[in-house]
C-alpha cells in the first residue's frame, strides 16, 4: 500500500469515527439483508452551465464553484412533502427550517464516511476517497453532511473548512459586478437564543441536509451518483444588496458571513447557505447499476 493511499485510508477512518459519534441515537442499523461495498461519485449537472438567470432578474456567470462535502448517509425515511411552497417563501424562514427539527431519525442503511471536493460547474464525476457500505434495502432519502475536516470534532464551531468557494459576475440592466465568497458552516449561522432561553440549534445540525428524495434499491456492483445544481444556490440572490460589502482592489465584491462588524451576513450569502442546505432542488441522487452508463 502506498503512503498516499495510507493517508487517505487513515483520514477516512478517522473521519468516520468522528461522525459516527455524532449520529442520533437509534438511527443506524440494518434488517440483516445483504451488505456490500460501493463507490460513490459526485459532480455538477450537465444542464447547470456557468451562466443563468435567477428569479430576481440577475444574470449570473460563474467562474468558480468548488464544493466540499461529506459524509453521506442513505436512509429508509420517507421524504417530507413541500407542497406548493416556493423557494422564495422558504427563503424568508429561519435558517434551520429545513434542518433536523422536521425529521425523525429514520434508519440508516448505507454510508460514505469520507469528504470530497469537486467542481460544481462541471458534470464530470469525482469519486469519494473511500468506498461506502450499504444494505440491500430500499432507500428513500439521502442525508448530505457538510462536516469539518477529518479529525475535527463535529461540535467545533470555529472551523476553516470551506463548503462553497464561489466567484463570478452578476449583471442586471446596466449594472454589472464581480463577486466572490467562501461559505463556511460555522457559528455565524447559528440563531442567537433569547436571554434566559436555551439555543434551538446545534452547530452539528446546521451542517446536515436531511431528507433528500432518492428512491432506489441498491444492488451489488452499482454506484451512488450525487449531483449538485449550482443554479439552485442563487435563485433568490439579489446583488443590489451588496453596496456596503468590502471589495478587492479590482472592485470585486466580497460576500460576507458574520454576526458582527461593519457588514454582517449579506443577502446573497444567505441565499447560498439556504440553497446549499435545501433538501429539494439542489441535489439529485440516483443509484446506477453496473449495467447502466454513468
Amino acid at each position: 500500500m502506498t503512503r498516499s493511499l495510507l493517508r487517505i485510508t487513515a483520514a477516512a477512518t478517522l473521519f468516520g469515527a468522528t461522525v459516527i459519534a455524532s449520529l442520533p441515537s437509534g438511527c443506524a442499523g440494518t434488517t440483516g439483508g445483504k451488505r456490500f461495498a460501493f463507490d460513490a461519485k459526485i459532480g455538477g449537472t450537465a444542464q447547470g452551465g456557468v451562466s443563468f438567470s435567477n428569479e430576481r432578474g440577475w444574470t449570473i456567470t460563474l467562474t468558480k464553484a468548488d464544493v466540499t462535502l461529506g459524509p453521506v448517509y442513505l436512509n429508509v425515511l420517507t421524504p417530507l412533502s413541500s407542497g406548493q411552497e416556493s423557494f422564495l417563501n422558504r427563503f424568508v424562514k429561519k435558517a434551520y427550517a429545513q434542518g433536523d427539527d422536521h425529521l425523525e431519525g429514520g434508519r440508516i442503511v448505507g454510508e460514505v464516511l469520507s469528504q470530497v471536493k469537486f467542481n460544481a460547474l462541471s458534470a464530470e464525476l469525482v469519486t469519494f476517497p473511500s468506498r461506502g457500505t450499504v444494505t440491500e434495502e430500499h432507500v428513500r432519502t439521502t442525508d448530505v453532511w457538510f462536516y469539518p475536516a477529518p479529525g475535527v470534532s463535529s461540535d467545533t464551531t470555529t472551523i476553516d473548512t470551506v463548503a462553497l468557494d464561489v466567484a463570478g459576475t452578476a449583471t442586471q440592466g446596466a449594472t454589472s459586478m464581480r463577486f466572490r465568497g467562501a461559505l463556511i458552516f460555522n457559528d455565524a449561522w447559528l440563531t442567537d437564543a433569547a436571554s434566559g432561553s436555551q439555543a434551538s440549534q446545534s452547530i452539528a445540525s446546521i451542517r446536515r441536509v436531511r431528507g433528500i428524495s432518492s428512491s432506489f434499491l441498491p444492488t451489488d456492483g452499482g454506484v451512488l451518483e450525487v449531483r449538485l445544481d449550482v443554479r439552485a444556490l442563487f435563485r433568490g440572490a439579489d446583488f443590489s444588496n451588496l453596496d456596503g460589502n468590502p471589495k478587492d482592489a479590482d472592485g470585486t465584491k466580497v460576500l460576507v458571513q458574520s454576526k458582527t462588524g461593519k457588514v454582517t451576513t449579506d443577502q446573497v450569502m444567505t441565499n447560498l447557505y439556504q440553497g446549499l442546505r435545501s433538501s429539494t432542488g439542489t441535489f439529485t441522487i440516483r443509484w446506477v447499476s453496473k449495467t447502466q452508463p454513468l
